[in-house]
């Protein structure tokens, strides 16, 4: 397994400090590499100074950000053009993993959620089709189309086995789904991981105040960090485990620091040096 941080979320937000500063402040701790929306492949003009930006830090892409209205048909050639693009960035950056990230829940999803599955489906089939050596894989994300289980069960059926899973371990607790079961489940198709903490694992939220509320960096929280993680690696799991924390009362820097502490504490058995 490799260690990596989803720095956006984690260290840009709330304009802590910058893209470039984000790297700059993970040179010599244990990521070894970053997640960020496709947006910021261009952060510093083009995606070859990105490139170079890493590198200077030693630190590697792990993954792309990516979220369209993937449920929408009339959308659907627009995304395969768009996907033609950050495929192209993705080669120059010598990285080839996609998050997939779901659309947002809206009125009428709930009288119609076989359709708008159905429909992200299909333009992902489309998309594998071109995918060569680039991997992609669907993220569940409270608050979206494929938030509950049974959503993304049915996601995961209706797709190309190519289509992996890259589960948010934080959003499959607060959507009250058994975050080691599931791991279990689906382990043949999963390949990459938003590890996240929970402050009330496998409890139903109630909205999106509680859930902000109750994400945690990993070992404020109480789930099993270390018993996610022997599941994984029991299943032959070897990809990114990407770090991603969003608590709006904490100290983004703080929590870095409390995450390498903990990480070197308890969790350096299970990664690559």
């Amino acid at each position: 397994m490799r260690l990596g941080i989803q720095v956006g979320a984690s260290l840009v937000r709330g304009g802590l400090m910058s893209l470039g500063e984000a790297i700059a402040v993970l040179y010599l701790s244990p990521f070894r590499g970053i997640e960020v929306n496709q947006a910021y492949l261009t952060a510093f003009g083009g995606v070859e100074e990105f490139g170079r930006r890493l590198s200077r830090f030693d630190i590697e892409l792990a993954g792309v950000y990516w979220s369209a209205k993937f449920h929408l048909r009339e959308e659907h050639d627009f995304i395969i053009r768009e996907f033609r693009v950050i495929k192209d960035r993705l080669s120059k950056l010598n990285s080839r993993n996609i998050i997939i990230g779901p659309p947002s829940r809206f009125r009428l999803f709930e009288g119609n959620r076989e359709r708008y599955v159905e429909a992200m489906a299909e333009v992902l089939n489309r998309i594998i089709e071109e995918a060569g050596d680039v991997r992609l894989g669907v993220h569940n994300h409270w608050g979206t189309i494929i938030q509950n289980e049974d959503e993304i069960n049915l996601l995961m059926k209706l797709t190309d086995p190519r289509l992996q899973l890259y589960p948010d371990i934080g959003h499959l607790s607060v959507t009250g789904i058994d975050v080691y079961g599931f791991l279990g489940k689906w382990s043949g198709r999963i390949g990459y991981i938003h590890l996240k903490d929970d402050s009330e694992p496998l409890k139903p939220a109630g909205d999106w105040g509680e859930v902000a509320g109750r994400f945690k960096v990993p070992g404020k929280g109480r789930l099993d960090i270390a018993r996610i993680l022997n599941i994984l690696k029991s299943n032959g799991f070897n990809g990114w485990v990407t770090v991603e924390y969003e608590d709006p009362g904490s100290d983004p820097l703080s929590d870095l620091r409390f995450f390498i502490k903990y990480y070197n504490e308890n969790l350096r058995g299970f990664f690559e040096d």
